[in-house]
């Protein structure tokens, strides 16, 4: 049977995992003391807005990287920071492993291929957010199912995850769809700032005004780098722009029919802040002005959102912008 495992089974990762253990993969996390000790005491539980429970008992959790020996397939759910560590761990314990990238940004194929084999690495994208809500239960409050870079030896990944009923699809322009994801996560920053849920900030007609320019802004930047840019959840993120531009009556009707968030979604960067961990900004509003950079344009925009979530996690808690507020960051 095919060794399946999870190295950084945090939120995304145990949503991963305990999926493909619903679905009869044979599966080993790897993460935190702390949720290694509630998953044992409590087992795993996957709750989600529109689907039913998932409930896993009997989970294998470890705490070192060792437990990467005989893997066939790795699920890389570490932070886009760690990328670098979790690639040495990989290539020590488990070098001949396909690699599936399960992370935030464009950056982490090319970190992990200067490591290991080229081959071997599979960017993916995960298109929902998680929040973990007790000890041993995650929720996800967003729509949308995984999308992995089609290749020929992640069958039985795909099978466990397609029994389990969490949607996953094969891309065969998974950077565009990379580019899509990143730019559709901009939102993170700017939910960091709000320190409230993402449905709290996007009913606001002026946050998403300030979303809708880092959009505007990060879409010349791809151009200029010479990326097509694909899509998220089945939409460009040209869409999306126009979506974010309705008035407010109007959106209101679209995001029950077509932007499906619950009331207790927030973003992963928020829930970073308020557990003292490091930023993933450099790789979402970061790498918009990087590569601008790159491109000989300017992203002020982007570098507005980048300043402040940097002085946010500086300051360790959200200083609770309205969009209004936000707007006014980027105007001026």
């Amino acid at each position: 049977m095919v060794k399946i495992v999870i190295l950084g089974a945090g939120s995304i990762g145990c949503w991963v995992g305990g999926h493909l253990i619903a679905g009869g993969g044979q599966v080993t996390l790897i993460g935190r003391a702390r949720y290694a000790a509630q998953i044992a005491e409590q087992g795993l539980t996957l709750t989600h807005f529109e689907r039913p429970p998932v409930a896993c008992q009997a989970v294998d959790f470890q705490e070192s990287a060792q437990a990467l020996v005989g893997a066939d397939i790795i699920g890389l759910c570490v932070k886009s920071q760690d990328t670098d560590l979790a690639a040495q761990q990989i290539k020590t314990y488990a070098p001949q492993a396909r690699v599936i990238s399960f992370q935030n940004g464009i950056r982490n194929s090319e970190t992990l291929r200067a490591v290991l084999p080229e081959n071997n690495i599979i960017p993916a994208i995960v298109p929902f957010n998680v929040t973990p809500t007790q000890p041993g239960r995650f929720h996800c409050g967003t729509a949308g199912e995984l999308v992995i870079e089609a290749h020929p030896d992640i069958a039985p990944l795909i099978s466990a995850l397609e029994k389990s009923g969490q949607g996953v699809r094969q891309s065969k322009n998974i950077l565009g769809d990379q580019w899509a994801k990143m730019i559709v996560n901009l939102n993170n920053g700017l939910n960091t700032l709000t320190g409230r849920p993402l449905r709290a900030g996007l009913v606001q007609r002026d946050y998403r005004r300030a979303l809708a320019l880092c959009v505007e802004e990060a879409l010349h930047v791809a151009k200029a780098n010479g990326v097509e840019v694909g899509q998220f959840n089945g939409r460009p993120p040209t869409a999306l722009m126009k979506i974010l531009r309705l008035p407010d009556f109007a959106y209101r009707i679209v995001m029950q029919l077509i932007v499906k968030i619950d009331a207790k979604a927030r973003s992963s960067m928020l829930d970073d802040l308020e557990a003292g961990r490091e930023s993933e900004i450099a790789y979402l509003q970061g790498e918009i002005v990087d590569r601008a950079a790159k491109a000989g344009l300017s992203a002020p925009h982007n570098a507005a959102i980048l300043s402040a979530v940097m002085d946010t996690f500086e300051a360790k808690h959200s200083p609770q912008l309205s969009g209004t507020e936000i707007l006014s960051l980027l105007k001026n």
